[in-house]
């Protein structure tokens, strides 16, 4: 008996194979995924490490680390009103982005209408590719150990017209957080803005489903809230206080998209990871820079 050349696959096989190549995606994916989120991990470490290297050259050039926001009074909510502007717009030159910088007009307010065309640009340094919304900044200064509108008695180093200086890190500056990521700014502004858009503090559980910034970005990503971008509104915003959608005195904590914690800079100009299951007391002890605490590496 001969067989026919052309005979193809039969039903069976066809399965056996499809079942295999099944198997196979199912056990790459993982992986592919896994290796994505390490690069993608590595981007926002660098991110950070560039922020703080600017910081620190910002320092040396003025005498002190930028102030974590500049207004005429305090405390400073999240209302978009005042003048505002943050240490996102102060370290540009030290980015590499002086022309960003050049176009802002800073005898402007940071949400005045003359701002937008800068304040709009969206820089890639500040952004966790990790995040996977609409968002124009990733990274907020420390400006509290504890949940507090932001004023010029906080405890970080990054609050209302901040001059704090490498020697007043008296904790130690590798103890001591000045910056780390957040889940999502998005509806308080961009990188130029200082309110909870780039200042947070230490008084929730790092990546707590309790915290005002985990519930933004559940809202976000289920299309609740519009994320701004390029497309920030100041008049959105107030719209979004008045009708008590978002919060104007709540400053909010840290956290990332990352699984298992979120990037943080520290004084020494190192990135850690520090994992979401951290001791609130542990956290709060790094972000006051001089309570005195001595805090042990292995706690974090």
């Amino acid at each position: 008996m001969r067989t026919d050349p052309r005979r193809g696959f039969t039903m069976v096989e066809l399965v056996v194979v499809v079942a295999v190549i099944s198997v196979l995606i199912a056990l790459l994916l993982p992986a592919v995924q896994s290796a994505r989120e390490v690069a993608r991990r590595t981007q926002c470490t660098n991110n950070l490490l560039q922020i703080g290297i600017a910081m620190e050259n910002y320092a040396a050039t003025n005498g002190a680390y930028p102030p974590g926001v500049v207004d005429f009074q305090g405390p400073v909510t999240n209302d978009p009103a005042g003048y505002r502007f943050g240490w996102g717009a102060r370290i540009l030159p030290f980015l590499e982005h002086r022309n960003v910088y050049n176009h802002l007009n800073f005898h402007l307010g940071a949400f005045a209408d003359g701002n937008r065309t800068a304040t709009d640009v969206t820089l890639q340094g500040y952004l966790c590719p990790s995040t996977g919304i609409a968002n124009n900044m990733s990274y907020a200064g420390c400006h509290n150990d504890a949940e507090k509108e932001i004023d010029a008695d906080d405890h970080g180093v990054f609050f209302l017209n901040s001059r704090v200086a490498r020697r007043d890190l008296v904790d130690g500056p590798a103890f001591t957080i000045l910056a780390g990521e957040v889940r999502s700014s998005i509806a308080y502004g961009g990188w130029a803005i200082g309110t909870a858009a780039t200042l947070r503090n230490a008084g929730w559980n790092l990546n707590g489903e309790g915290s005002p910034d985990f519930a933004l970005a559940q809202r976000v990503r289920t299309g609740q809230i519009r994320g701004n971008g390029r497309d920030f509104d100041p008049v959105v915003l107030r719209s979004m206080i008045e009708s008590g959608e978002l919060t104007a005195d709540v400053v909010g904590g840290f956290g990332s998209a990352h699984a298992t914690g979120a990037n943080f800079l520290f004084g020494d100009g190192s990135v850690r990871f520090l994992k979401d299951k951290i001791s609130r007391r542990v956290l709060q002890a790094l972000a006051h820079r001089s309570d005195g605490e001595i805090v042990d590496g292995d706690a974090y």
